[in-house]
């Protein structure tokens, strides 16, 4: 039975994930028809390969749901006979036993089993594992970002600060960049560098032509942006007047799967941007009502995508993100240039790329 239940594991490794939009039912219950049929598995071990299956999903599924499909995948009529899958060596030493749902011993009639130790399930997830299975087998270039962009970026990188404040804010909203910073202890061998102090926060219009003028300010730390607006009294949460954009970025993932994951994400991304260093940073609109609302969404977006090696601690409404069109020289990755790649001030909640 192990064997038979190692060959549906690799079998449906091969599955791609169910995404929320895009035939994820369908995707899904296709993944269960096949463990319950082709490979002929009891409910109990179907129902633990497809939660091993539903991490890579987005959203993953409620355990409710993945009992629905195990249940309603084994009462279903197949076209295919039960074991389908297995050849003539794998059907004479099948033993089907029965199911905690087949008993009925609940009031609800579900209860699903609780996975063992020991069964194969993944304890520790690892972000690079589950990131390259979700992608598929798709990269990205920062060009092919670029070439899919809404808003067209063609001038001179050190000018992109005007570009983005210039397209996702309203005049008259208040924003805070700051260049001022503090060294920070070492860190694998690289020299990194904090924000310091409050910074500056200038009404739109101002501060587009102020980059426009003289370029994106920097210094040798690059710059940050706050990515939403501002009262103009301070820089705390408590002084945010748009709950526009929450960050992603990820620390973990190589570059090539950072930048192809931002890109695949059916997410609505506003903006991607270099951050000069070892990540890219994906501005998500999530327009929130108020600051509680921020954080509860937020945190949920957090959730779903913690998987992949997303920071998950980037939930306050005040974060700062990296200042496209500065460079930095301290922790640089390449030439150190901060470019804004992509940019969608009405994002829909869909992949940018297919």
């Amino acid at each position: 039975m192990t064997n038979i239940i190692e060959r549906a594991r690799r079998y449906i490794a091969k599955c791609p994930p169910a995404i929320s939009g895009q035939g994820g039912h369908d995707a899904t219950y296709h993944v269960a028809c096949v463990l319950v049929n082709g490979f002929a598995l009891g409910e109990p071990d179907a129902l633990a390969l497809l939660r091993e299956w539903n991490q890579f999903c987005l959203p993953p599924w409620s355990e409710q749901e993945l009992v629905h499909k195990i249940t309603s995948a084994a009462t279903a009529q197949h076209k295919e006979p039960r074991g389908y899958l297995l050849g003539e060596s794998g059907t004479s030493n099948i033993q089907h036993p029965t199911s905690n749902f087949e008993r009925g011993n609940t009031s609800s009639g579900l209860r699903p089993p609780s996975p063992q130790r020991g069964e194969g399930m993944e304890r520790v997830v690892n972000p690079v594992k589950v990131t390259e299975r979700f992608l598929g087998g798709f990269r990205c270039t920062e060009l092919d970002l670029t070439e899919a962009s809404p808003v067209r970026l063609e001038g001179e990188w050190k000018y992109d600060g005007a570009v983005i404040v210039g397209a996702l804010y309203q005049p008259g909203e208040q924003i805070n960049f700051v260049t001022d910073f503090e060294p920070t202890p070492e860190r694998n061998g690289k020299s990194k560098a904090r924000p310091k102090g409050c910074g500056l926060t200038i009404e739109r219009d101002q501060l587009v032509a102020r980059f426009t003028e003289n370029g994106t300010e920097s210094s040798e730390a690059g710059g940050w942006l706050r990515m939403n607006p501002l009262d103009g009294q301070g820089i705390a949460d408590a002084n945010v007047t748009a709950f526009r954009f929450a960050l992603l970025e990820s620390d973990t993932l190589p570059l090539d799967l950072q930048l192809s994951l931002f890109a695949r994400l059916p997410l609505p991304v506003a903006a991607i941007l270099s951050s000069g260093g070892c990540s890219y940073h994906a501005w998500v609109r999530v327009d929130a009502r108020d600051a509680d609302d921020y954080r509860r969404t937020v945190s949920r977006l957090l959730g779903l995508v913690a998987r992949f090696g997303v920071d998950g601690k980037n939930k306050n409404p005040s974060r700062l993100s990296r200042l496209p069109g500065a460079k930095r020289v301290i922790g640089a990755a390449g030439d150190g240039i901060q470019r804004l790649l992509y940019l969608n001030p009405q994002p829909e909640q869909r992949r940018i790329l297919e």
